[in-house]
């Protein structure tokens, strides 16, 4: 607060975090300067809200065959604003309307591990992760795409085909995978000889 009229005994500090302790000192001052601090006040606790701030770095991937992993920053103590604190996890695969939810109620969790045996593999899913304590449910971060794990490629590649260069060489050259068949980031391709 601004410094306070020295008739005045009382004050009300604002802007302070929901749910948070807080400990007072007070300090008198005149012409010269400021006295020495007061002891510190007990410790009061500022009462409850609905949380304020969704959980950042909303991301995920990786995972085994069938699981889609969505990863978050867990919001910090101080910003939990109550007890009862979670977070409201949303996802829907890329293009649907409907979304999927469910409740995760450690404060600490980073992520969110969905296991189903329909999902395809690398496949994009649309992503938002809310919170919410006792007092309500708080806002949801921004939507972002995670895919769904990657899976090895599903089909070998075809028109394989080989030609002698040199006495000491041949060159090798097939037609690649198609995109859906590769179940994933296609890094490369291992040639074997017979």
């Amino acid at each position: 607060p601004e410094v306070i009229d020295g008739k005045t005994l009382t004050t009300t500090v604002v802007d302070l975090n929901p749910w948070v302790e807080y400990e007072f000192r007070v300090v008198a001052t005149n012409k010269i300067g400021g006295g020495e601090p007061s002891l510190p006040s007990e410790k009061v606790r500022t009462e409850e809200a609905v949380p304020e701030i969704p959980p950042s770095e909303v991301s995920g991937g990786g995972g085994s065959r069938s699981e889609l992993v969505i990863t978050w920053d867990p919001i910090p103590e101080e910003l939990q604003n109550g007890e009862g604190f979670g977070y409201v996890v949303a996802f829907r695969p890329s293009g649907t309307s409907t979304w999927i939810q469910t409740v995760v109620t450690s404060p600490d969790t980073p992520k969110y591990v969905f296991r189903n045996e329909s999902i395809l593999p690398f496949s994009p899913y649309e992503v938002k992760v809310g919170v919410y304590n006792n007092k309500g449910e708080g806002p949801f971060s921004s939507v972002t795409t995670v895919f769904s794990a990657e899976e090895e490629p599903s089909t070998a590649p075809s028109g394989v085909s080989a030609t002698s260069v040199s006495s000491s060489a041949i060159e090798v050259s097939w037609a690649p995978i198609p995109w859906k068949m590769s179940n994933g980031r296609l890094l490369g391709y291992e040639v074997s000889l017979f």
